[in-house]
Parts: structure tokens; sequence; C-alpha cells
């Protein structure tokens, strides 16, 4: 379908919906118009005398009849007398003028006269129905029990969701009509965008905060959840018939190996993934306990492992680190006490400083200002993960104004903090200033008391539907951010004790924390170095003059003599003529051998070579890893059969 006809197909049942809506509303005009338009028509076709006539009979006898029952005082044969008398002369004056001023003005005076009969008949019959409906709602009775008797204009929708949604809020709320902008079936059940009448009593936080009265007068069955929508009188309403989040949702691995790209937490009730903007964004965790915040921050961490551009720092006070522990091997480090947290917390404003000096010195060479640190470009984005935010603020009450200036100024060089905590009030950052305004993004789990929302988003937040207390399942969350400012209810990813320590184990870092992870993208395949063949025997020396020089190979070989495959023969020759000064991958994906500058095309061959033992670590520089080629097995063996006549092989 063309862009074109989906915007005219989506006005086209926007105006249907709307005229069904106001059908009540609009039926005299309708008519009114119908009659006018017939009217039009004849006369095109022409009008002879005779139908003239028939006319002019008809209309006074309407006329007759009006004045009969204004005479008797009788009013519904007035009525029918007076609107017949009205609309047979619009017809008429149609028929005999067509198209024209006589013919609108007639047509105009026509619809006045029948809104000013129909108008306060409409009314009456809506007030009559509302009381009856207030009434049946105090008492307890749902909308299936007023019978139908109570159908009312304005009060039936286009569907049976529509129908009970309306009088619910009607009945609720004491006022004469609600308007539903919008009704969509989703995966789970339907969601309703509701247009409330303006006013104090009547604003959506009234039937948010009466939510157990609205479900019991909607009478469905499901569990309904409402929010306050993008206008101040606009509700949300959200009725789920089945939990699509009921089971939990096996973690499916990383989703990106740079942290330019969102983390992907979760998925929501709708079935999109929940994708979260962690660069330069600070992330705010809260929840009761047991509701999934070390479970929610393991995806997160796992996300960070998987950049290649990125690095991570661990806090957890916890006796033993018993939650962020397991990642000790791929961080940069992990404190697991007071003492460490404050000297890790101090190295990290460290680092803030040394990056904003390199920012100003960058900004001073191009001439052009430099003021956001760009990972890949400058260096790797940190990632500082503190589980408990509150137990770290309580046992080290200093760190608290470190990790309010971090918040404030880190996020300009690469520096990001995501902090759990069970209390997310201004109490955890000193009591002096309010931190949380500092987290763009902010995830809520499960809570037992009202207020916990509160102190996530802001105030008023549970008045406006972040109810958390809804929350009935582990990992379950409502997330915050710019984009996304409307409680939609997510379920996070669950890593299992095999997924955490299948992904330490792929992405630890080396002995001295400096090269990069391997991404599965570029996971070393069996393929890729195929066995090496048996190496061959050297014929016997040759006799006579020059005889007992070294046995030369046109290929290069690895120390057991086997020859380096075609594709790693320009890295394997790069790392031999490093001779003893080694060499680091870091250099060697500078020098881009066989064409390769990825990390990854360098270092997994490095790994099998240092489990076959062809390379050996050499120390370190520049905090890197330095590998040299290890001593030749070949020589020795040629050494030992050659006897007097042994030398060194070269290769």
């Amino acid at each position: 379908m063309s862009p074109s006809l989906g915007r005219a197909r989506t006005t086209g049942l926007a105006v249907a919906r709307y005229t069904f809506r106001r059908r009540f509303e609009l039926a005299p005009a309708a008519a009114d118009l119908g009659l006018t338009a017939m009217s039009w028509w004849h006369h095109v076709t022409g009008v002879t005398w005779q139908e003239h006539a028939a006319y002019g009979l008809a209309t006074l006898g309407a006329a007759a009849l009006g004045w009969k029952g204004l005479a008797t005082k009788h009013k519904e044969i007035a009525n029918v007398g007076v609107g017949g008398t009205i609309a047979l002369a619009n017809t008429w004056v149609g028929a005999a003028t067509g198209p024209s001023v006589p013919s609108l003005i007639v047509s105009g005076l026509a619809g006045g006269a029948a809104y000013a009969v129909y108008g306060p008949w409409l009314t009456k019959s809506r007030h009559e129905r509302l009381a009856l409906q207030v009434k049946a709602a105090k008492a307890g009775v749902t909308v299936d029990g007023l019978g139908t008797n109570t159908e009312a204009p304005s009060l039936t929708g286009a569907t049976r969701e529509e129908t009970k949604l309306v009088k619910a809020l009607v009945a609720m709320l004491s006022v004469a009509q609600v308007d539903v902008t919008s009704l969509d079936y989703t995966p789970f059940g339907w969601r309703a965008t509701v247009e409330l009448p303006a006013g104090r009593n009547t604003a959506p936080q009234k039937v948010i905060a009466a939510r157990d009265q609205f479900a019991n007068n909607l009478g469905l069955p499901g569990r309904v959840r409402l929010s306050k929508g993008e206008h101040d009188n606009e509700l949300i309403v959200t009725l789920y018939e089945t939990d699509p989040l009921a089971e939990p949702i096996l973690w499916p691995g990383p989703s990106t190996s740079t942290c330019t790209e969102p983390a992907v937490l979760g998925v929501d009730a709708y079935g999109e993934l929940v994708q979260i903007a962690m660069l330069y964004n600070h992330v705010l965790i809260g929840g009761a306990t047991d509701n999934g915040k070390s479970g929610l921050l393991n995806v997160l961490i796992a996300w960070a492992a998987a950049c290649r551009d990125a690095e991570f720092l661990l806090i957890d006070l916890k006796p033993g680190a018993v939650e962020l522990g397991p990642w000790r091997s791929c961080a940069l480090g992990l404190a697991d006490s007071p003492s460490r947290a404050m000297q890790l917390l101090k190295m990290i404003w460290a680092e803030v400083e040394r990056r904003g000096q390199q920012l100003r010195d960058l900004s001073e060479e191009s001439g052009k200002p430099v003021k956001k640190w760009v990972p890949g470009e400058h260096g790797p984005a940190w990632f500082v993960f503190i589980d408990e935010l509150a137990e770290l603020v309580r046992k080290v009450p200093a760190a608290a104004k470190l990790v309010e200036s971090l918040l404030q100024v880190a996020r300009f060089v690469g520096i990001t903090l995501v902090c759990a905590t069970q209390s997310p009030s201004n109490k955890v950052f000193g009591g002096s200033t309010d931190g949380r305004q500092q987290y763009q993004v902010r995830i809520g789990l499960g809570a037992k008391e009202s207020t916990t929302a509160n102190l996530i988003y802001g105030p008023g937040a549970y008045g406006d539907g972040w109810t958390l207390d809804e929350l009935d399942a582990p990992g379950k969350f409502l997330r915050w951010d710019r984009e996304h400012q409307e409680p939609i209810e997510a379920r996070a990813y669950l890593m299992t004790a095999d997924d955490i320590g299948a992904t330490t184990h792929r992405y630890a870092l080396d002995d001295d924390g400096a090269e990069a992870r391997p991404h599965p993208a570029h996971e070393y395949e069996p393929d890729d170095d195929p066995t090496p063949p048996e190496p061959p025997t050297p014929p016997n020396p040759p006799s006579g003059p020059g005889g007992g020089r070294p046995f030369l190979r046109a290929v290069p070989t690895f120390p057991d003599g086997s020859e380096v495959p075609d594709n790693r023969q320009e890295l394997w020759e790069a790392v031999e003529k490093a001779g003893a000064r080694g060499v680091t991958i870091k250099e060697l994906q500078a020098l881009k051998p066989d064409g390769v500058a990825s990390r990854g095309g360098i270092s997994d061959p490095f790994t099998v070579w240092a489990e076959q033992g062809y390379v050996v670590p050499h120390g370190t520089r520049d905090r890197s890893k330095v590998w040299v080629a290890a001593p030749r097995r070949v020589a020795k063996v040629a050494a030992a059969e050659a006897g007097s006549n042994s030398a060194t092989v070269s290769g």
C-alpha cells in the first residue's frame, strides 16, 4: 500500500469512527441534508405540476395536523405536525428552485428547528440514564446488571468493549459522556485512549486512584492497567486478557559489539524489544528485593562485556560480592569492600579529569572544540555498575559526594553510571541534592509500596500510572526515558548461571587487562586454521663443499616445522620479524597483516597459536601483552640427528 493510500485509509477510518460515536448528535443534520439533496435531484430530473400539487397538499396536511395538536395541547401530535410541515416545506422549495440561496435558507431553518426540539430531549434522556448508572454503580452493580433500558445515545460504542468502557467511566465520573479516541486490539487484549471532560474531578488521576472501582464497573475479565496519556485529560486504558510476560524470557545472547548501539534489555507486552541507549545516559534501577534488580544488571553487564569500544567497573558491597562477583574476569575493576569502593571511585574521578584534559588538548590541536568523548576514536567508554547504591552510601558516606559529582560531569567523557537500589531518594546522595535528576533512564521493578514509584520517576508518578505494585513477577519492569514516557509493562531477559559463565569465559580480559575481548561475530572457527600437516622429513645434509649448511624451507613454518597457512603467513612473519622484542595485538592491528585490521581477525589466531605453543607471552608494553615466537623444536630434532653436522634451522 502506498503512503498516500495509507493516509487516506487512516483518515477515512478516523472520520467513520467519529461519525459513529456522534451518530445521535448528527442524526437531525444528516436527515435535513439528505432531504435537501434529494429535492435538488428531483429538481434536476424535472418536477411536474402534479408533483408540485402533491408537495403542496402534503405540506398543508402536516400544517393542519400541527395546528390541531397545538389547539388540543397534544404535545406529540403538535411535534409531528410542526416537524413534518418544516421538512415538507424544505423539500418543496428545494424541488422547485434546486441548488439556490432560498433552498439553503429553508434547509438551515429546518435544521435549526429540528435541533431546537431534539436537543432538549437528547440531554434529558442522557441525564436520566446517567443518574440510573451512577446509582447502580454506587450500589455495586456492574454495567451488565443494569439491563438494556440503560442503553442511551452516546453511551454505546462501535464495539462491546468500547460500550462497556464508556458506561464504566460515565458512571464513575458522573459525566454525560466521554470520548474514546482510539481502541486497538493487542496480543494480550486491547488498549484504548479516552478523552475525559476537563475538570479536577474528572482528571485521569482520579480514575487511576480508584482503579478497583473502575475495574468493577467495567465488568470484563482480565487485568486492567490505567495510565495518563500525553495530554492532561487523556486516559490510557489497557486490558490484559492474557499475560504475554507470564513466563521468563531467556537471554538470546549479545546483540551488538559497540556501545554506540542500544542495549536490548528484554521484551514488552506488545512483543517489541526494549532497547536502552546506554552511552551518555546514566541509568537508575529501583525496586523491592527479589524482584530482579541483579538479573537486570547481569543483562546490561553482558552487553557492556560484548562491546569492543567499552570497559566496565563493578561495585558490590554484599559479602563476597555474590551479585557482580561472577563478572570479575571481564571487569577493569571490582570493589567488594568499603575501602576498595572508595579507591575505585577516586580512580574513576581521576579518569574523568584525565579525559577532560585530553579533550582540551585535542581541541587546541585541531582548532575546533571537541566537547564529547567518542568511543573508538578517543578511547573506550566506561560503564560503572553499582549494586545497591544505598548500601554503598551507608557504609562509605564520603562516596555520596563522588557519585553525585560523577553523575553531573562524567557523561561528556564517556563514563556512565548504572545504579541499582531499593531506596532511590535524595538521602542516597547525601541529602544535599536530588541526584535522580541526573538519570536519563529510569527502570522500576516490582515494589510493595506505592511511594517507590514516586522515588524512581518523580513526584506524582504513581498517580500518572507508574504503578510498580501491579508488577506481579520478578523481572517485570516499567521503563522511562526521553522517548518513552508512558508506562508499558515489559520483562527483562533471564540470564542463567550457565549464560553468565559462558559469557565471562568468552569475554574475559587478558591478565594485564588490556586486550579487547573477541566478539561472537569474530569467534574462531576450526576451519579458519586447518590442521597443520605432519612436518616433512628433512633430507640428508649435502656432501662436498658447502656441506653442513642449514636446510632452508621456501614456505614459512611454525616452531614445530608445520607449514603456516597462506592466509596467516604475513601475520606469522610479522611475529618472527619482531624477534626478542616481541609484538602486541595493537601493533599487529596497525600493520594490517594479510589485509586484516580487526582485532578479532588477529586475536583469534593468536588464541590458537598460544594453545599450540607457537607463541608465548613475554611481558607487557603500553598495558598490552607482548608475544614472541616460541623456540623452534625442529632445530633441536635436526641437531640430534645430524650429530656434529647440526645447524640452526631458519624459516
